[in-house]
């Protein structure tokens, strides 16, 4: 397609990476060579989520109404919130995306970050078995024990009130704040974004955020078309795309988390055919130096056996005339 510009983003979602892909669409349009289609193809663990918010907006910004956004790896988290930003969704037979878990960095532990989803999991997990367990100690103790309603009920709550106040004691409200917050952020900025994509399909936004059991989720491209209108696997441009960062990803599967890799898709395929032709003359060098090393080798094993009897040969003369040194002495006396 050449009504298409392609850009490539690989790794955390920063503000930093989000600078990047803009300079790289500024680029492109003060040379007078962007286009009116684009197709990202993002791969990564999450990260910024305002950043995340940025990138969908540019693209949205600057190629209105025909933003594609492909898929060839792993793309979680605020990834996912890009993601919404897509017309048109393309996931490959390796990609995935994943809920819309804003991830929140513990403060007693360095390099962790903690999921919304795991505090609220934990609070409707703790409300749910509160309740079942009243329920149980109410109907145990009125129909068992023969007594009241109201004295059962007493009773009932000091039981549950003993096994599950020290559980609840640990539960730190500023924390629940902290995250509902986090939760709100996913929920005002894939509104926003799809708003003007439209692709999400209604409700789908509130599943991304609260339905899934897990900050790592897969959602495929099966799943995916549960979510989102447009979903599609790589087909022409968008599959030659696929199949050679697909391929990139194997071969070093760290790139997809750390600092963002941002390119445009020409400029990347430049540098991959500057690359290949130093490998390959690397390597012929190399196979050339071991041949000659292997000669170089192989051939003073004579030379060095001549030597050793030319040595030989000279110490026996030397022998031979030392021996008669003493002989002569004797005539001598």
């Amino acid at each position: 397609m050449d009504d298409t510009d392609v850009y490539v983003y690989i790794g955390d979602i920063t503000r930093a990476g989000y600078n990047k892909l803009s300079t790289e669409i500024e680029n492109r349009i003060t040379a007078n060579k962007k286009r009116e289609h684009v197709i990202l193809c993002i791969s990564t663990y999450g990260g910024d989520p305002d950043a995340g918010y940025r990138i969908g907006r540019a693209l949205q910004h600057y190629y209105t109404g025909n933003v594609s956004v492909l898929v060839p790896s792993l793309c979680k988290s605020a990834g996912t919130l890009a993601v919404i930003s897509a017309d048109n969704l393309i996931i490959g037979d390796r990609g995935e995306l994943g809920p819309l878990d804003i991830q929140l960095r513990k403060a007693d532990e360095m390099g962790e970050s903690s999921s919304t989803l795991d505090i609220f999991k934990a609070v409707d997990q703790l409300e749910s078995r509160t309740l079942s367990a009243f329920r149980q100690y109410l109907t145990d103790i009125k129909y068992g024990r023969g007594i009241s309603t109201r004295l059962s009920a007493d009773i009932a709550s000091e039981l549950v009130s003993n096994l599950y106040q020290p559980i609840a004691s640990q539960i730190d409200p500023h924390k629940i704040g902290e995250h509902q917050r986090a939760m709100g952020i996913a929920l005002s900025y894939g509104e926003r974004l799809t708003k003007k994509s439209n692709n999400l399909k209604e409700g789908s936004l509130t599943k991304l955020i609260v339905n899934y059991p897990s900050h790592g989720f897969v959602i495929d491209r099966s799943e995916a078309k549960d979510l989102f209108n447009n979903v599609n696997c790589p087909d022409g441009l968008s599959a030659n795309v696929y199949n050679m960062i697909s391929q990139w990803i194997i071969k070093d599967p760290n790139i997809i988390g750390g600092t963002p890799f941002v390119s445009d898709f020409e400029s990347f395929l430049k540098r991959t055919a500057d690359e290949t032709p130093k490998t390959e003359n690397q390597e012929n060098d190399n196979r050339n130096n071991d041949i000659e090393s292997d000669a170089v080798e192989s051939e003073p094993t004579g030379d060095r056996s001549g030597e050793n009897s030319e040595h030989s040969e000279q110490g026996n003369e030397s022998g031979t005339e030392e021996s008669r040194k003493p002989r002569s002495k004797r005539k001598t006396s």
